[in-house]
C-alpha cells in the first residue's frame, strides 16, 4: 500500500514512502486514532456517576493501555521518566508546604487527576512512519467533514426556526451529565441564535477547537478543498475563537517552515469564505474577539490576562509559597472565590502557584515535552501556544491533541528537519561539538 499526500484542483501528488503492512485493522494506527478521536467527541459530556469527571478521562487511560497490551503503543522511556519525576515533586513539595506556607489548600483530588491528565506523555506509537502519519490525518481530515456537517446543521436549524434545545440534557440523567459548562452562549447578548457545539461538546470553544485540529490535518494531508472548508464553516458556526488561534498559529508555523505549497489550493477558497462572513453577525463576532484580550470581563481576558491580576500578587507575597507553591488545586479555589464568572486559571499560573518554582518547572516540562518533535510541528505548536496562552488544557480537548502530536512524537532527529525548535537544537549541539574540538 502507498500512501500519497494529494493536493486539491491538482493532479499532480507528492509521493511518500510506502506505508506499512498490517495483518489486520485493530494494529493499524489509524484505525486507533480515528476511534478514539471520534469517541473522544461523542462522550465528552458524559461524566462518571456523580463526580463530574468526563468519561473521557478513563477511556484515554483504557486505550493506553490496551494499545500498549496489543503492541500498537510503546512506552517513551524519556517522557515517562519526566512524568514520573514531576509526579513525584508535586507530590513531595506537600512536606514542604505543610510546614512553610500558610493559608494552605491542597486537594488530592486535583493533584490526582493532574498526573492521570499528563499519562498519555509516557507512551508513542510503535510505528511512528511518515506514511502512517499521512494516513492519520487524511482520516482526521475525513471525521472533520462529519464534525463540521453536524456543526453547520446545530445553526442551521435554528435558521429555519426551530430554536434550541439540549437534546443530551433530555436523555442523559443529570448526574451522568459533566458540570460546570455552558452548552447555550448565544451569539450577543439578545441574539436568539445559539453558538454551535454541535450539541455533543461541553462548550462551542470544544467543538471549535476540534474542528481547528481537522482544519489542520486537511492542509497538512493535501485534502480536497471541500473537505477542508467544510470543516471551516463548522468552526465559523461556533462563534469560538479557539479553532481559529490553532489555524492561525498552525498556518503561521507552515510558512515559517516554508510549506507554503500546502497552502496554495487553498488561498482563493479562504479569501472568498472569508469575504462571505466577515459582513455577517458571525464574522463580526469573531473580529470582535480579535481585541478582546485589552478589554476586562470579556472572555479572552478572563482566560489570558485577569487569573493572573489574582494569583500573583498572592504568590508573591509569600516566599515560602513561590518555593513550594500554595496547595494542589489552590489556585482554582483562589480565583473561584474571586467571584467572577468565567474566570479561568490558565496552565502556566496553575502550575507554579500550586507547586511552586521547582516541582511547578517540572510539570511545566511535561506540557512542553508532549508537543515538541511532532512529525508536524504545525499542530504540534500551535496546541501548544494555545493550551499556554489562550485554552487552557480540559480533558476532551487535549485528547485530541495528543492523538495528532504526543503519540507520534519523538520523531527521529533526522526527520525532524522542519521543526524550527529541533533545528536550533541541532546546531546548539554541532556548535557545542565543534567548540569542543577546537578546544581539544
Amino acid at each position: 500500500m502507498t500512501s500519497s499526500a494529494t493536493s486539491s484542483g491538482s493532479a499532480a501528488a507528492t509521493a511518500l514512502p510506502a506505508a506499512r503492512r498490517y495483518a489486520s485493522r485493530l494494529s493499524d494506527p489509524v484505525t486507533w486514532v480515528t476511534w478514539m478521536f471520534v469517541v473522544n467527541f461523542l462522550v465528552q459530556r458524559i461524566s462518571l456517576p456523580g463526580l463530574s469527571i468526563p468519561l473521557t478521562v478513563p477511556l484515554i487511560v483504557l486505550f493506553l493501555l490496551a494499545g500498549w497490551r496489543m503492541g500498537v503503543l510503546a512506552i517513551e522511556p524519556r517522557r515517562t521518566f519526566l512524568w514520573l519525576v514531576a509526579a513525584g515533586a508535586s507530590a513531595f513539595v506537600v512536606l514542604p508546604q505543610t510546614l512553610l506556607v500558610n493559608n494552605l489548600y491542597i486537594s488530592v483530588n486535583s493533584w490526582l487527576f493532574w498526573i492521570v491528565f499528563w499519562f498519555p506523555a509516557c507512551f508513542m506509537f510503535v510505528d511512528r512512519s511518515r506514511a502512517t502519519f499521512q494516513r492519520v490525518m487524511a482520516s482526521v481530515a475525513n471525521v472533520g467533514v462529519w464534525l463540521g456537517g453536524v456543526s453547520t446543521a446545530f445553526l442551521a436549524v435554528q435558521f429555519v426556526g426551530i430554536p434550541y434545545r439540549d437534546i443530551v440534557a433530555d436523555v442523559v440523567p443529570a448526574r451522568f451529565l459533566v458540570s460546570g459548562f455552558n452548552t447555550a452562549y448565544p451569539f450577543f447578548y439578545g441574539s436568539p441564535l445559539i453558538k454551535s457545539n454541535g450539541w455533543l461538546a461541553l462548550e462551542p470553544s470544544f467543538m471549535s477547537f476540534t474542528l481547528g485540529l481537522c482544519v489542520m490535518a486537511g492542509l497538512l494531508s493535501g485534502a480536497r478543498v471541500w473537505k477542508v472548508a467544510v470543516a471551516g464553516v463548522g468552526m465559523l458556526c461556533t462563534v469560538a475563537g479557539s479553532g481559529f488561534a490553532i489555524v492561525l498559529v498552525g498556518v503561521l508555523v507552515m510558512l515559517l517552515n516554508r510549506q507554503f505549497h500546502l497552502l496554495r489550493f487553498y488561498l482563493i477558497p479562504g479569501l472568498l469564505l472569508a469575504a462571505i462572513t466577515i459582513p455577517t453577525s458571525m464574522g463580526q463576532q469573531l473580529i470582535a474577539r480579535l481585541g478582546e484580550g485589552q478589554s476586562s470581563n470579556t472572555s479572552t481576558a478572563l482566560r489570558t490576562v485577569e487569573p493572573y491580576l489574582y494569583l500573583v500578587p498572592k504568590w508573591i507575597e509569600s516566599f515560602p509559597r513561590v518555593l513550594f507553591g500554595g496547595g494542589a488545586g489552590s489556585s482554582r479555589e483562589l480565583t473561584g472565590g474571586a467571584g467572577v464568572d468565567g474566570l479561568i486559571v490558565p496552565t502556566i499560573g496553575k502550575v507554579f502557584y500550586d507547586y511552586g518554582l521547582f516541582a511547578g518547572a517540572l510539570l511545566l516540562f511535561v506540557v512542553l515535552a508532549c508537543f515538541v518533535r511532532t512529525p508536524e510541528p504545525a499542530i504540534g505548536y500551535a496546541v501548544l501556544a494555545s493550551m499556554l496562552i489562550i485554552q487552557p488544557p480540559a480533558q476532551p480537548l487535549v485528547v485530541p491533541a495528543f492523538l495528532l502530536s504526543t503519540l507520534f512524537a519523538p520523531v527521529a532527529w533526522r526527520d525532524s528537519r522542519l521543526d524550527p525548535l529541533a533545528g536550533r537544537v541541532r546546531r546548539l549541539r554541532h556548535l557545542g561539538r565543534a567548540r569542543v574540538r577546537r578546544a581539544s
